[in-house]
């Protein structure tokens, strides 16, 4: 984990946001810290088509503005101070909220495809609101690209992008992870991950890897999160209603490892297979 600039954190952020691209433990960091009696942690409150409040798509429906007007900078910018806005008698001390990598780009779309043109398009007052507001961004990761392309596939097939309360055994089927454009999609992870580095440089940050949090040093992390925000870990530990319901093991989940292991064989992209 890689901690920037940790000793100002607390006095300088009482706003954070976990940033991260898709399948990368965010929301599993977010909801672990939303379970903190002094810290609430909105979802992705930019995402187009949310269900959950607050969203900017129900703030611009509220104050009588088209839904184009979540392409304006000015727009967004007064949004997020509506979200980071405190309220002094709730209890709550910490405010974050949930952005995912294309949504620093007025044109998510593009952003998600082709990181490195979708940079053209980042919303730079937003990256302002974020400088200027001295944001901690909690930058959440995954080393294993490959376990986050079969993680994605699994959700897009079985229609659960996040699993939650689950009584009993889970049965979990197998994917058949395309061969064709596989490498293409990996290098489109290692893209956008370092387009959003050099977005944020500069910010206050803390890198979790997620196969750091899932391990033993999830609690030392926490601690360490908690504190960047003036908090401490509660005696009874932070919570979160995500269960994981696949294997870690890239064997038992792909029908078709055999074939990933011989069109990743010699490539960059080798070292992900178990």
């Amino acid at each position: 984990m890689m901690d920037t600039g940790p000793h100002k954190l607390a006095q300088r952020s009482p706003t954070f946001v976990v940033f991260g691209g898709q399948r990368s433990g965010s929301t599993l960091v977010a909801t672990r810290l939303n379970s903190h009696p002094r810290i609430v942690c909105h979802e992705e409150v930019l995402l187009p088509a949310v269900d959950s409040e607050p969203s900017l798509r129900e703030w611009l429906v509220s104050h009588g503005y088209p839904r184009w007007f979540r392409m304006r900078p000015s727009i967004r910018e007064t949004f997020l101070d509506s979200v980071a806005h405190v309220d002094p008698e709730s209890g709550i001390d910490v405010v974050g909220m949930k952005i995912m990598y294309d949504q620093l780009s007025l044109w998510p779309k593009l952003s998600y495809i082709a990181p490195s043109v979708g940079r053209a398009c980042h919303d730079a007052q937003l990256i302002r609101w974020l400088t200027n507001n001295q944001v901690l961004i909690v930058h959440t990761l995954r080393r294993n690209h490959l376990k986050m392309l079969a993680s994605h596939t699994l959700a897009a097939q079985t229609g659960q992008f996040h699993s939650r309360n689950i009584s009993g055994a889970a049965t979990v089927p197998k994917i058949d992870l395309p061969l064709r454009g596989l490498t293409m999609r990996l290098r489109r992870i290692d893209s956008a991950e370092r387009v959003a580095r050099k977005a944020i440089r500069g910010l206050p940050t803390i890198e979790v890897w997620y196969e750091d949090y899932v391990g033993p040093q999830g609690r030392e992390i926490e601690g360490r999160l908690c504190a960047a925000v003036g908090q401490q870990v509660p005696d009874s530990g932070l919570m979160s209603s995500l269960v994981k319901v696949g294997s870690d093991n890239l064997r038992d989940v792909l029908s078709n490892y055999n074939d990933v292991a011989r069109h990743l064989s010699g490539t960059p992209y080798e070292s992900f297979l178990d």
